[in-house]
Protein backbone atom coordinates (compact mmCIF):
# COMPACT_ATOMS: atom_id res chain seq x y z
CA UNK A 1 0.00 0.00 0.00
CA UNK A 2 2.83 2.40 0.88
CA UNK A 3 4.62 1.51 -2.36
CA UNK A 4 1.48 2.20 -4.42
CA UNK A 5 0.97 5.59 -2.72
CA UNK A 6 4.64 6.47 -3.19
CA UNK A 7 4.52 5.38 -6.86
CA UNK A 8 1.33 7.39 -7.49
CA UNK A 9 2.88 10.48 -5.86
CA UNK A 10 6.05 10.05 -7.90
CA UNK A 11 4.08 9.78 -11.14
CA UNK A 12 1.97 12.83 -10.26
CA UNK A 13 5.12 14.83 -9.41
CA UNK A 14 6.82 13.88 -12.68
CA UNK A 15 3.68 14.84 -14.63
CA UNK A 16 3.48 18.24 -12.92
CA UNK A 17 7.16 18.98 -13.53
CA UNK A 18 6.84 17.79 -17.12
CA UNK A 19 3.83 19.97 -17.87
CA UNK A 20 5.49 23.04 -16.39
CA UNK A 21 8.69 22.35 -18.28
CA UNK A 22 6.93 21.96 -21.61
CA UNK A 23 4.34 24.67 -21.08
CA UNK A 24 4.67 27.46 -23.60
CA UNK A 25 4.44 31.11 -22.73
CA UNK A 26 1.16 32.78 -23.75
CA UNK A 27 1.41 34.26 -27.22
CA UNK A 28 2.09 37.99 -27.38
CA UNK A 29 -1.02 38.55 -29.49
CA UNK A 30 -3.28 37.35 -26.67
CA UNK A 31 -1.49 39.60 -24.18
CA UNK A 32 -1.82 42.54 -26.58
CA UNK A 33 -5.55 41.93 -27.08
CA UNK A 34 -6.03 41.67 -23.35
CA UNK A 35 -4.19 44.94 -22.73
CA UNK A 36 -6.11 46.66 -25.53
CA UNK A 37 -9.38 45.32 -24.10
CA UNK A 38 -8.49 46.81 -20.69
CA UNK A 39 -7.74 50.20 -22.24
CA UNK A 40 -10.96 50.11 -24.22
CA UNK A 41 -12.79 49.19 -21.00
CA UNK A 42 -11.36 52.32 -19.36
CA UNK A 43 -12.44 54.41 -22.35
CA UNK A 44 -15.90 52.86 -22.04
CA UNK A 45 -16.09 53.80 -18.33
CA UNK A 46 -15.22 57.41 -19.11
CA UNK A 47 -17.69 57.49 -21.98
CA UNK A 48 -20.49 56.03 -19.85
CA UNK A 49 -19.87 58.68 -17.18
CA UNK A 50 -20.59 61.47 -19.67
CA UNK A 51 -23.37 59.54 -21.37
CA UNK A 52 -25.15 59.19 -18.04
CA UNK A 53 -25.41 62.96 -17.64
CA UNK A 54 -25.88 63.82 -21.32
CA UNK A 55 -29.66 64.03 -20.99
CA UNK A 56 -29.64 66.64 -18.24
CA UNK A 57 -31.21 70.02 -18.95
CA UNK A 58 -28.63 71.88 -16.89
CA UNK A 59 -25.10 70.93 -15.81
CA UNK A 60 -23.69 71.68 -12.39
CA UNK A 61 -20.01 72.37 -11.79
CA UNK A 62 -19.63 68.71 -10.76
CA UNK A 63 -21.16 67.60 -14.07
CA UNK A 64 -18.71 69.79 -16.00
CA UNK A 65 -15.90 68.32 -13.91
CA UNK A 66 -17.02 64.79 -14.89
CA UNK A 67 -17.04 65.82 -18.55
CA UNK A 68 -13.56 67.35 -18.27
CA UNK A 69 -12.11 64.32 -16.46
CA UNK A 70 -13.72 61.89 -18.88
CA UNK A 71 -12.52 63.87 -21.87
CA UNK A 72 -8.98 63.96 -20.48
CA UNK A 73 -9.04 60.21 -19.82
CA UNK A 74 -10.36 59.41 -23.29
CA UNK A 75 -7.72 61.65 -24.91
CA UNK A 76 -4.87 60.03 -22.96
CA UNK A 77 -6.11 56.48 -23.50
CA UNK A 78 -6.77 57.06 -27.20
CA UNK A 79 -3.24 58.41 -27.63
CA UNK A 80 -1.99 55.20 -26.01
CA UNK A 81 -4.10 53.07 -28.35
CA UNK A 82 -2.89 55.01 -31.40
CA UNK A 83 0.78 54.75 -30.45
CA UNK A 84 0.87 51.27 -28.93
CA UNK A 85 -1.71 49.35 -30.94
CA UNK A 86 -1.49 50.90 -34.38
CA UNK A 87 -2.49 48.85 -37.40
CA UNK A 88 -0.66 50.25 -40.41
CA UNK A 89 -2.40 47.72 -42.64
CA UNK A 90 -5.88 48.94 -41.58
CA UNK A 91 -6.29 52.59 -42.60
CA UNK A 92 -9.94 52.78 -41.53
CA UNK A 93 -9.08 51.61 -37.99
CA UNK A 94 -6.31 54.22 -37.80
CA UNK A 95 -8.65 56.96 -39.05
CA UNK A 96 -11.38 55.98 -36.58
CA UNK A 97 -8.93 56.15 -33.67
CA UNK A 98 -7.82 59.61 -34.80
CA UNK A 99 -11.47 60.65 -35.07
CA UNK A 100 -12.12 59.45 -31.52
CA UNK A 101 -9.12 61.48 -30.32
CA UNK A 102 -10.38 64.56 -32.17
CA UNK A 103 -13.90 64.23 -30.73
CA UNK A 104 -12.55 63.79 -27.18
CA UNK A 105 -10.36 66.88 -27.63
CA UNK A 106 -13.44 68.81 -28.81
CA UNK A 107 -15.24 67.66 -25.65
CA UNK A 108 -12.42 69.12 -23.57
CA UNK A 109 -12.63 72.36 -25.56
CA UNK A 110 -16.35 72.62 -24.77
CA UNK A 111 -15.63 72.41 -21.04
CA UNK A 112 -13.31 75.41 -21.33
CA UNK A 113 -16.31 77.53 -22.36
CA UNK A 114 -18.89 75.95 -20.06
CA UNK A 115 -20.39 79.31 -19.03
CA UNK A 116 -21.22 80.38 -22.56
CA UNK A 117 -24.63 79.98 -24.12
CA UNK A 118 -24.98 76.69 -26.01
CA UNK A 119 -22.14 74.89 -24.20
CA UNK A 120 -24.52 72.30 -22.75
CA UNK A 121 -25.82 71.39 -26.21
CA UNK A 122 -22.28 71.27 -27.57
CA UNK A 123 -21.25 68.88 -24.78
CA UNK A 124 -24.25 66.67 -25.51
CA UNK A 125 -23.38 66.75 -29.20
CA UNK A 126 -19.81 65.62 -28.46
CA UNK A 127 -21.11 62.67 -26.42
CA UNK A 128 -23.17 61.59 -29.41
CA UNK A 129 -20.19 62.06 -31.75
CA UNK A 130 -18.12 59.79 -29.48
CA UNK A 131 -20.93 57.22 -29.48
CA UNK A 132 -21.08 57.32 -33.27
CA UNK A 133 -17.32 56.95 -33.62
CA UNK A 134 -17.28 53.98 -31.23
CA UNK A 135 -20.18 52.31 -33.05
CA UNK A 136 -18.56 52.71 -36.47
CA UNK A 137 -15.24 51.32 -35.21
CA UNK A 138 -16.90 48.37 -33.50
CA UNK A 139 -18.84 47.64 -36.67
CA UNK A 140 -15.62 47.82 -38.70
CA UNK A 141 -13.93 45.36 -36.32
CA UNK A 142 -17.00 43.09 -36.12
CA UNK A 143 -17.36 43.53 -32.37
CA UNK A 144 -20.87 43.62 -30.92
CA UNK A 145 -21.10 46.17 -28.12
CA UNK A 146 -24.08 44.43 -26.54
CA UNK A 147 -23.76 40.79 -27.67
CA UNK A 148 -26.81 39.68 -25.66
CA UNK A 149 -28.93 41.69 -28.10
CA UNK A 150 -27.79 39.44 -30.93
CA UNK A 151 -28.94 35.87 -30.24
CA UNK A 152 -26.45 33.21 -31.25
CA UNK A 153 -23.55 35.67 -31.48
CA UNK A 154 -22.09 35.21 -27.98
CA UNK A 155 -19.35 32.94 -29.28
CA UNK A 156 -18.04 35.89 -31.31
CA UNK A 157 -16.61 37.59 -28.21
CA UNK A 158 -12.94 38.36 -28.70
CA UNK A 159 -10.40 36.92 -26.23
CA UNK A 160 -10.17 39.19 -23.22
CA UNK A 161 -13.48 40.88 -24.08
CA UNK A 162 -16.24 40.66 -21.54
CA UNK A 163 -19.93 40.82 -22.19
CA UNK A 164 -21.28 44.28 -21.41
CA UNK A 165 -24.86 44.34 -20.11
CA UNK A 166 -27.43 46.43 -21.96
CA UNK A 167 -28.18 49.81 -20.43
CA UNK A 168 -31.06 50.00 -17.99
CA UNK A 169 -33.83 52.54 -18.23
CA UNK A 170 -33.20 55.51 -15.98
CA UNK A 171 -35.63 57.81 -14.23
CA UNK A 172 -34.25 60.77 -16.16
CA UNK A 173 -37.02 62.29 -18.30
CA UNK A 174 -36.48 61.96 -22.01
CA UNK A 175 -35.98 65.28 -23.78
CA UNK A 176 -37.99 64.46 -26.90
Amino acid sequence: MVRKTFLAGLIAGVCMIGTQGFAEEAPKVEKEKSELAKIMGEIDKSYKAVEQISGYYKYTNDDWKVIAESGTNIVQLTKTVISKFSRPDDKKYQDLNKTMLLEAEKMLEVTSRKDEKGALEDAQWQVRRLRQTCAVCHKHLGIHIYPQLYPGKKEELQPGQEEIPAPKETDVPKDW
